[in-house]
Order: structure tokens, then C-alpha cells, then sequence
């Protein structure tokens, strides 16, 4: 693991209280290169505002109906 992941973990640790169990979860996903890359993607995203904000279950529904079948 990095050291900046480390110290990310560190500072947690630190600062909040959390459960052991979240800081296993954290270290699983930070030590997946697949699950970092698509959350960086998933920055990237946000970043460029290639998202669009769904405020029911029937809306996220229609949106995924409508990219199946175009």
C-alpha cells in the first residue's frame, strides 16, 4: 500500500471514530486496483459533469431503461 493511502488511513484513525470493520473495508478498497481506478474514473465524472442526479427508484428505472435501448 502506499504512503499516501497509509496516511489517508492514518489521519482517520486519528480524527474519527471508527469501527474496525470500516477500516478493514478501507484498506480492501484502496488495495484493489480495479475498484481505485473506477473510482477515479468515477471522479472524473463529476469533475466533467457526465452524471446526472436521479431523485426517485422510478427515475433511476426510466434512465437505465432508456440506455438499454438506445
Amino acid at each position: 500500500m502506499s504512503k499516501h493511502y497509509k496516511d489517508i488511513i492514518q489521519s482517520k484513525v486519528m480524527t474519527e471514530s471508527i469501527t474496525l470493520e470500516a477500516l478493514i473495508d478501507s484498506i480492501e478498497i484502496l488495495n484493489n486496483p480495479k475498484t481505485m481506478e473506477a473510482l477515479r474514473r468515477s471522479d472524473l465524472d463529476i469533475k466533467y459533469g457526465r452524471v446526472k442526479e436521479v431523485t426517485s427508484i422510478e427515475e433511476m428505472f426510466r434512465e437505465l431503461h432508456g440506455k438499454m435501448n438506445r
